[in-house]
């Protein structure tokens, strides 16, 4: 028996779904439901033998709460679990030198971290919306030391109850990347101001990750992610904290991963490619500055709410990245049904100029009648041309990437015939698979934002046709 089937034992948790329990319906939808899947997460990984998470709370939870799990998130790849395993070291460490200190949890949902790291000696405060912490409270109860407030982690009321000269860390895990960029700018930056000193962890999503979201993504068919607004990558993460204030000293990464099979490989790989590294999920370490270190000039953002302040303006999206891909792809998109909507009220002024031709002929503008046609031939003959121009692009570029694979396959080829030992052939191949993940990923952004050029440059005289009819007909 493992260390965690004995602690799991030792309580009395029932872990067979089977047997006869009380089960609770949670009744959430939107972003509180997302605490579910934290909690299938945890659950599901602490019941390993080989598991990271010693978590008896959260599989008695799990057990008892009336929802298919399985059928809304599928199976569980473990990176929550890490991440609830990862701030739970940092806390650790944090308690050593702060046994009496303040842990406050934003956005906590049915998270059991304060149950795993408890000294015995540290307070406790959660966070979270009401009907989140309703549900909490079924299963978990507050006490004196471990307290609940229930309002929105943007609502600064829950910074009152923290004494100023409280030892205090801050954990929003699962929580900043459902919020608008303002409202995530002004949240930090309130701490900050309110907490000289704190820590500060929590997690976020790259650009490209939060865009698929926006648009529409599914965890599996039975259930679609809530949007995230707020997507960050990893090389952009410290210039914006300390470009949203001054007192964010120490910004460290810490692990944050898949733990097996495929994925973790996957994983892995795109840690060590330019083209993917700054674009993963991240968990990130921050230490405030506290009151005497700061810099002497005043913070260009104060604890008042500004709601009328715009974003700061976000650092470019490299093209060769597949955020930028998929900006470009959004914005071609938006281009597109602008240029619909558009066409579409033109075909409609013209069919409003065709009806009073019919119905008086005399007041009929010919001349927009004789330009219809003419307009028409023109705009697509060019785009046709560009059509070719741009197929004649694709097809030298794909030419050109083919030999070059083919020359870096035989160099390759070579090196390893050249290899005397196993273990030096196994290096040589290793080698070989990483670098051609790296091209093939540089290459397939490549053809992506190819085709997306293409697309747009082909739709370029089509628009200035419908931009020069929409100025003539007074659109």
């Amino acid at each position: 028996m493992s260390a965690n089937d004995a602690t799991i034992a030792a309580i009395g948790i029932e872990t067979d779904a089977s047997k006869s329990i009380d089960r609770i319906a949670p009744n959430l939808t939107g972003i509180p439901e997302t605490m579910l899947w934290a909690l299938h997460n945890r659950a599901c990984e602490a019941k390993r033998p080989d598991s990271i998470l010693i978590d008896p709370d959260s599989i008695r939870i799990h057990a008892t709460i009336d929802y298919d799990f399985a059928r809304h998130f599928g199976n569980p790849e473990g990176s929550l679990a890490m991440r609830a395993a990862e701030i739970d070291a940092v806390l650790r460490k944090w308690i050593a030198r702060h046994p009496d200190g303040l842990v406050i949890s934003l956005g906590e949902g049915l998270e059991t971290q304060a149950q795993r790291v408890d000294n015995g000696r540290l307070r406790w405060l959660s966070v979270d919306l009401p009907d989140a912490m309703k549900l909490r409270e079924r299963f978990i109860a507050p006490t004196e030391r471990f307290r609940h407030i229930a309002v929105s982690a943007l609502d600064t009321v829950w910074m009152e109850a923290a004494a100023p000269s409280a030892s205090v860390f801050i954990v929003a895990q699962g929580l900043l990347m459902y919020l608008e960029p303002e409202d995530v700018r002004q949240l930090l930056s309130d701490i900050a101001d309110r907490f000289p000193g704190a820590e500060i962890v929590f997690d976020v999503v790259p650009r490209w990750f939060s865009r698929l979201t926006l648009l529409g993504l599914n965890q599996t068919p039975h259930y679609r992610l809530p949007p995230m607004p707020w997507g960050i990558n990893r090389d952009e993460v410290e210039p914006t904290l300390r470009r949203w204030h001054p007192a964010f000293g120490g910004i460290a990464f810490l692990d944050y991963r898949v733990l097996r099979g495929l994925p973790f490989l996957l994983a892995r790989m795109m840690q060590d490619m330019p083209v993917f590294r700054h674009e993963i999920p991240s968990l990130i370490h921050i230490t405030v500055s506290p009151a005497d270190r700061r810099p002497t000039e005043p913070s260009k953002f104060t604890s008042i709410r500004k709601k009328q302040m715009t974003s700061p303006k976000e650092a470019p999206i490299a093209a060769r990245t597949i955020g930028g891909m998929l900006s470009e792809a959004t914005r071609i998109a938006g281009s597109g049904h602008d240029l619909v909507m558009a066409a579409s009220q033109i075909v409609a002024q013209r069919m409003a100029l065709g009806m009073k031709g019919a119905l008086n002929p005399s007041q009929a503008d010919h001349d927009e009648f004789a330009r219809m046609v003419p307009e028409k031939v023109e705009a697509f003959s060019a785009a046709g041309m560009i059509m070719l121009e741009q197929s004649n692009q694709a097809t030298q570029h794909m030419m050109r990437v083919t030999s070059e694979e083919m020359m870096a396959g035989a160099r390759a080829t070579l090196g390893m015939v050249g290899c005397a030992k196993p273990a030096s052939l196994l290096e040589a191949q290793g080698k070989f698979s990483r670098a051609w993940l790296g091209r093939a990923g540089s290459n397939f952004i490549a053809i992506g934002m190819l085709m997306l050029n293409a697309q747009d440059a082909v739709m370029a005289p089509i628009r200035q046709t419908v931009a020069v009819n929409a100025e003539r007909l007074g659109q």
